[in-house]
């Protein structure tokens, strides 16, 4: 079978965006897939948008899906189904949604996928219906489907990627998983739903060998708790030393208690560890407890200076918004972090995903204020805080990122971790400063009550202003209250014009708008090209939206038959053709 496998893009830019490395769930179900003697290709938003070219001859499409990807997610599938191509959907979002998920694709595959994709696939390529494979939820007759959930998987059975399965794409770093699980239960964590409490371990000989082919490269161990076991993470560090299988430079995601291993601390130098990643979550000893973290600020700090001590550089990650959140524990945490060194940080909002306690907690308290997944990234607040407002907790996160990477602070970490933390904080610099420019308007919008709600996209404008916009033969009628618009565009247009008025569109828009409707059916292109101008130069206007609908005058076979022939990416927004 010809299966296409994506990992749609992330929306918006953020502190890891630097870092073009895959989530190792597509990998690993490739590597499965082609030993089965399927052929399977794998697209990696993090490094290209998937375009018409990559459905070519698919029979099956597998997308997998986090909250804020899985608009796009959902948009990806609608698309593929419209070619009659059918879609499964897997991923963190979609096994606590699959209802959700089902609007759009044939298959949801909840939870761990390794052993029911294949086994769905299987059954699929027999013409079979699935309703013996576990974890699938999926429509019969009318009526949705859930089959029970699936057994956890043991990873020592699972093959590792072999380093071609990323294909041409040169990684800055490769991602090694050594284990799933965590025995941890933080309140906002969908780790322990989705892969749950015991620790499921591969072999050492197997992440050795799995080593061999990143000698000279960096390797990020993506395990949720990389010393959750010290005798084993020692035991690991021991092979790779002996065996000389150590990257260039490897990281891992720890917690504090590992800075009180000496032994622990002294291997993972010998062995390489360049930085580690670790989850502070709160200096307010009352957070700390709400999210049921299990440390103290004091280990907080003595983890830091021990890293240091090793060489080893410093990530700290902070959770702003819990109840027991102020403005002012905000501005003590960039106080804290610069004081204790710490090389490089990662602010981000409490966010309550799908499968996690704070979702539960916060949707039955109706502080959710907003679905639109596509914010759920950490980096945008959708729910009533307790401590302080929407805006306050908006707008008070932004000023932590640009007080922590300013010009000022760019130089303080030099004499603790040389010039790579200099390099590292002038990235964070560029990058939050960019990233304040392009959603400026997001904290406007929470001073206004009602304006983050997901609007219905073809619900009525309140209070709406008219525009008509010319271009040579080209007429835009434009209705928009700022934050929705309707547009229909009428006459003919050409391939010179075709950019220049979506552009003449999008200035009269404004970056505040975040749905639109453009109704083109009696728009008239002059050639084909003319069109694919039209669809590329609106795929970039619709970057700053997160709802777009535009109806083409064209049917759905001839626009994919043309954007084959022009090897067009699939838009980011959604598009409706006419009918045949």
């Amino acid at each position: 079978m010809n299966i296409t496998l994506i990992e749609p893009k992330p929306p918006g830019k953020h502190v890891f965006s630097t870092v073009k490395m895959p989530r190792l769930g597509l990998p690993i179900l490739g590597t499965i897939l082609r030993q089965q003697g399927h052929h399977v290709n794998l697209v990696y938003g993090t490094y290209r948008n998937v375009k018409a070219s990559d459905l070519a001859g698919t029979q099956l499409v597998g997308i997998s899906a986090t909250t804020s990807t899985a608009p796009y997610a959902y948009r990806l599938a609608d698309f593929a189904r419209s070619q009659g191509i059918a879609v499964v959907m897997g991923g963190p979002h979609v096994s606590f949604m699959p209802e959700e998920a089902l609007g759009h694709c044939d298959y949801v595959v909840r939870m761990e996928g390794d052993y029911t994709f294949p086994a769905l696939v299987q059954c699929l390529n027999q013409g079979e219906i699935p309703f013996e494979v576990p974890g699938i939820s999926f429509v019969h007759n009318g009526e949705v489907i859930h089959n029970p959930a699936p057994d956890w998987v043991d990873i020592a059975t699972l093959p590792f990627p072999h380093i071609s399965v990323f294909g041409a794409n040169r990684l800055s770093t490769y991602p090694v998983v050594t284990s799933r699980g965590c025995p941890y239960d933080c309140t906002f964590c969908s780790v322990t739903p989705m892969f749950g409490h015991k620790m499921r371990c591969r072999s050492i000989e197997s992440i050795v060998e799995e080593l061999e082919q990143y000698k000279g490269k960096q390797v990020f161990f993506v395990d949720d708790n990389f010393t959750a076991s010290p005798a084993r993470a020692k035991a690991l560090m021991r092979a790779m030393i002996e065996k000389n299988a150590r990257p260039r430079r490897w990281f891992a995601q720890v917690r504090t208690e590992s800075a009180r291993d000496d032994e622990l601390l002294s291997l993972m130098r010998d062995s390489g560890c360049g930085y580690v990643y670790v989850g502070m979550e709160s200096i307010n000893p009352k957070t700390l407890k709400n999210y049921n973290k299990r440390q103290e600020v004091s280990d907080i700090e003595y983890c830091v200076k021990r890293f240091h001590d090793y060489g080893i550089m410093v990530h700290g990650m902070f959770v702003f918004g819990s109840d027991e959140d102020t403005a002012e524990t905000i501005e003590e945490t960039v106080s804290f972090a610069l004081k204790n060194h710490i090389d490089t940080v990662q602010f981000m909002i409490l966010t309550p995903l799908p499968g996690t306690r704070t979702f539960a907690e916060l949707e039955a308290a109706g502080r959710i204020f907003t679905r639109e997944w596509s914010l759920y990234d950490a980096h945008h607040v959708v729910f009533t805080p307790a401590g302080m407002s929407s805006y306050s907790l908006q707008a008070e996160t932004q000023e932590a990122f640009k007080r922590f990477y300013s010009l000022s602070n760019l130089f303080s970490n030099f004499q603790v971790s040389g010039w790579r933390s200099v390099a590292f904080r002038a990235v964070g610099y560029w990058l939050v400063r960019k990233w304040v420019r392009e959603n400026k308007h997001y904290a406007q919008t929470l001073l206004q009550p009602g304006e983050t709600e997901s609007r219905d996209a073809f619900s009525l404008i309140e209070q709406p202003i008219f525009k008509v916009i010319h271009h040579q033969l080209t007429k835009i009628e434009l209705f928009t209250d700022g934050v929705q618009a309707l547009a229909k565009m009428t006459g003919k247009i050409n391939e010179t014009a075709a950019s220049k008025a979506v552009k003449s569109f999008a200035a009269a828009l404004g970056k505040a708008c975040c749905s639109i409707i453009i109704d083109a059916r009696e728009l008239t292109f002059a050639s084909d090209n003319s069109l694919i101008r039209f669809m590329k130069t609106l795929n970039r206007t619709a970057g700053t939206a997160r709802h777009m609908v535009v109806r083409l005058p064209v049917s759905a076979d001839y626009l994919f038959q043309l954007m084959l022939r022009y090897d067009v990416e699939i838009p980011s927004y959604v598009i409706v053709p006419s009918n045949p």
